[in-house]
C-alpha cells in the first residue's frame, strides 16, 4: 500500500514596504502607481511577491528599486514590521504580506503628492509619490492602508528607544525643534518643551553639538538653536 500524495495550495507571499521620510518637509510616507493588476493605475505601497531563494530584506529592496525608484543608497534602515493576513486581501489568491518600513533619504519636490493624478507615461521609471503621513492616501488597495498605519505606530513607540530607527529618521545631525517635530508628526501632539529637553540631555547616545545651528530662514536674532549629534 503507498501513501497518497497530498497537494496543498500555499498561500503567496509579498512583501510590502512603507517609505518613510523625515526632514522640513514634515514626517512623510509614499506610494507609488502600480502598473499591472490587480488594481493597475492606483496608488499602493511598493511590494513584490518573494522569489523561492530570495531572502526577505533582499526582496524588500528590490519593492523599494523596482517599484518605487528608491535605491538601496538612499535607504538609512530598513525592519520588518510584521505579517498580515487574511484570505481576501488580495484578489489573485490567499496572500500573506511580510511588511517593512523603509526610512529614505528626504524626497525631492517633484515627487511629493501633487504628482500624483498624473498618469506615468509608458515605460516610465517607476517613482515614489510622497504624502504627509497624517494625510496618507485612504483605501488604498489590499489592506495597505493597515500596513501604513502599522509602520506609523512601529515608529511612534521605538522612537527615542530604537537609537537606529530615530537616528535615521532624524539624520547625523538635528536640532531640539526638529525632535519636536518629529514626535508631533508620529504621536499628533507637541512634546512637553521641558521634558523634551530634559531626554534629550540624559539621552546617552547623543551629544550636544558645540557648533550652533543655522538660523532658520526668517529667523532674526535671538539665541541660536539648540544641535544634537550622535555617539559614535
Amino acid at each position: 500500500m503507498t501513501d497518497a500524495v497530498t497537494t496543498r495550495d500555499q498561500p503567496l507571499i509579498a512583501i510590502d514596504v512603507v517609505p518613510m521620510s523625515f526632514s522640513a518637509a514634515g514626517l512623510l510616507v509614499a506610494t507609488a502607481r502600480r502598473q499591472y493588476d490587480p488594481y493597475a493605475g492606483q496608488e499602493a505601497l511598493p511590494g513584490v511577491l518573494l522569489h523561492p531563494a530570495e531572502r526577505l530584506t533582499d526582496a524588500a529592496r528590490r519593492a523599494l528599486r523596482t517599484k518605487a525608484g528608491i535605491g538601496p543608497e538612499t535607504v538609512r534602515h530598513l525592519a520588518q514590521i510584521g505579517a498580515f493576513d487574511g484570505p481576501e486581501r488580495d484578489p489573485r489568491n490567499a496572500a500573506i504580506s511580510i511588511a517593512f518600513v523603509a526610512v529614505a533619504d528626504s524626497p525631492a519636490v517633484a515627487g511629493r503628492a501633487s504628482d500624483a493624478s498624473e498618469a506615468a507615461p509608458s515605460g516610465a521609471q517607476p517613482s515614489a509619490v510622497w504624502r504627509d503621513a497624517a494625510g496618507a492616501e485612504p483605501s488604498l488597495p489590499f489592506d495597505h492602508d493597515r500596513i501604513i498605519e502599522a509602520a506609523l505606530d512601529h515608529a511612534r513607540t521605538r522612537l527615542w528607544r530604537d537609537t537606529a530607527l530615530t537616528r535615521a529618521l532624524l539624520g547625523p545631525r538635528f536640532t531640539t525643534a526638529d525632535a519636536a517635530r518629529l514626535q508631533t508628526g508620529l504621536t499628533g501632539s507637541a512634546p512637553d518643551p521641558g521634558n523634551l529637553n530634559r531626554s534629550l540631555r540624559t539621552n546617552a547616545a547623543l551629544v550636544r553639538s558645540a557648533e550652533p545651528a543655522a538660523s532658520a530662514p526668517g529667523r532674526r536674532g535671538g539665541r541660536p538653536p539648540v544641535t544634537w549629534t550622535w555617539q559614535g
